[in-house]
């Protein structure tokens, strides 16, 4: 490989990592933006007994009522769901930059025509997975905050549960494999290449269903406290890129598995 090809790829590479950069702040900026419609949307007063008019509740007018109530419930769902996917995007796409720029570099080994399209095809199916995972996370704590008008997130026995779990599981073999791969991506890229455009996109999902394997009880905990917390989002935020981009990123998760082990009995046993 001569001097010219270098320089070409390392362009490329920057190119894709400010692609990335930009996709994140993007994804950051929708974030805040619908934290903050979600505060307007949750101080905005609900509908009342009245119809339009003076009316009662009786006769033809309940069905004029139910149907505002119906849409702003679906509007709460649907706000939580886009919550949850721009933190999953601003949270996890940066942490994929490395796998990504392997598979770019692999791509352009074995088809450099079309190894950037490759590439997006791999980011993608890496958002797209942990779009289905932001997708169940809103529905959960939907149906948690209807069913107990949010008491039931916050109730200290099913947080300390909760944190229980994510502890051990910090010290599982598969948390461990999965945070193996996640921290060294090429082998898993590797023995999983596909060639084709579909393959690109599969290569991409399987390398977030590692992710998810890693850090998906921690990301569960901000059930707790909403995806709209920036203090607990900073902290799982920062915790799992030390997990990743630490040397010594096992130990690391262990101590954060006691840690989260001694929070969760206090919580059980205060």
């Amino acid at each position: 490989m001569n001097l010219r090809d270098v320089e070409a790829r390392l362009g490329r590479d920057r190119f894709l990592l400010l692609a990335l950069i930009a996709v994140s702040l993007l994804a950051s900026l929708c974030w805040a933006g619908l934290v903050l419609g979600g505060l307007v949307l949750g101080s905005a007063p609900l509908a009342t007994d009245a119809a339009p008019g003076g009316v009662g509740t009786a006769g033809a007018a309940a069905p004029a009522i139910a149907a505002p109530t119906l849409a702003y419930q679906a509007g709460q769902l649907a706000l939580v769901f886009l919550t949850w996917a721009g933190l999953c995007t601003a949270m996890m796409l940066p942490l994929a930059s490395r796998a990504t720029v392997l598979f770019a570099r692999i791509a352009g080994e074995h088809a450099a025509q079309r190894a950037r399209l490759r590439t997006w095809l791999f980011v993608l199916g890496y958002l797209g997975a942990w779009t289905g995972f932001a997708l169940l996370a809103a529905i959960a704590q939907w149906t948690l905050h209807e069913s107990d008008h949010g008491g039931a997130v916050r109730h200290p026995l099913l947080l300390g549960l909760a944190m229980v779990a994510a502890g051990v599981y910090q010290w599982t073999p598969t948390k461990h494999a999965c945070l193996e791969h996640c921290r060294a991506p090429l082998p898993g890229i590797l023995a999983g290449w596909r060639d084709g455009l579909p393959g690109a996109f599969w290569r991409g999902a399987a390398h977030a269903r590692q992710c998810l394997g890693c850090c998906w009880l921690l990301m569960l905990l901000l059930l707790a406290a909403g995806p709209d917390n920036p203090a607990a989002i900073a902290v799982v935020g920062l915790f799992v890129l030390a997990e990743i981009r630490l040397a010594s990123g096992h130990w690391i998760a262990c101590a954060g598995g006691l840690a989260l082990l001694a929070l969760g009995t206090r919580l059980l046993f205060p």
